[in-house]
């Protein structure tokens, strides 16, 4: 249950969906759109009855927590989940990392949970019987995050796992552009800082204009292999195998700002 390899098809109305559910992350801003998402769109792909979202030093154990359900949870469901030493999200975010940093996909109904049988338990004890759980593999020092979706109503399978996969940066720059319009800061400039970096982004840029690896490393000054590093880089951030879905995906959520081009 730790693994996204198992192929996974999505059908036309599933595709319709998810486009539909990414163009709507692309909107969020404020926290109420934010909830308004995660219940609506987000959750025809993932159902669950609570959402936290965990942003910070996730790797350092460093980092405040946004909590989002459809009902009322108790205080002390919500202690039990983020308390910062005992907590389970502390726990879910070192379970995650030691597992490789790929979807965590918890059952109280089997599986192969060798090692986290305490963990599902206490899971199970706070009322969420499945649960799963992602953030982003690039940790970006304070920008990174993390996301637990527990109490689903069906034991999470590779499909949650691989749809967790397309929508994580969504998620991710989504709660970013409300905790910088909640800190006052310019929601345009968070987009490039917390999933790319400047230089990944001018890579990008020149890919996107047809430049091979060794022409973009003239323009830029560095070698052909720094440039495919850059590019492997990227396509790990965002999910994708090729160049041209690197392009593609990059195009979709507006991470190409053209001040970080210069």
């Amino acid at each position: 249950m730790n693994t996204t390899s198992s192929f996974v098809r999505l059908n036309a109305s599933d595709l319709e969906h998810l486009l539909m559910t990414m163009e709507r992350a692309l909107e969020v801003q404020t926290r109420s759109q934010f909830f308004l998402w995660a219940q609506g769109a987000l959750q025809g792909f993932i159902a669950h009855d609570a959402l936290w979202c965990a942003h910070g030093d996730i790797e350092r154990m460093r980092f405040r927590v946004e909590s989002f359900s459809n009902g009322v949870t108790s205080e002390r469901i919500e202690a039990q989940v983020t308390g910062a030493t005992d907590g389970l999200l502390p726990r879910l975010v070192d379970d995650w990392i030691r597992g490789g940093r790929i979807p965590r996909l918890l059952s109280s109904e089997g599986g192969d949970q060798v090692g986290r049988r305490q963990l599902i338990s206490d899971l199970k004890h706070c009322g969420f019987s499945h649960v799963a759980v992602h953030g982003v593999r690039e940790m970006q020092g304070e920008h990174g995050s993390f996301f637990v979706f527990a109490g689903m109503d069906h034991v999470p399978n590779q499909r949650d796992a691989y749809l967790l996969e397309l929508l994580m940066p969504h998620l991710h720059l989504a709660l970013h552009r409300m905790r910088m319009r909640e800190s006052g800061g310019s929601c345009a400039d968070v987009t490039p800082v917390t999933l790319l970096s400047k230089r990944e982004i001018q890579v990008l840029h020149w890919v996107k204009n047809g430049k091979t690896n060794m022409e973009i490393g003239q323009i830029l000054g560095i070698s052909p292999p720094t440039v495919k590093n850059h590019l492997q880089k990227v396509m790990r951030k965002l999910n994708v195998n090729n160049r041209a879905q690197a392009v593609g995906k990059s195009a979709t959520l507006r991470l190409m700002a053209h001040s970080d081009l210069n």
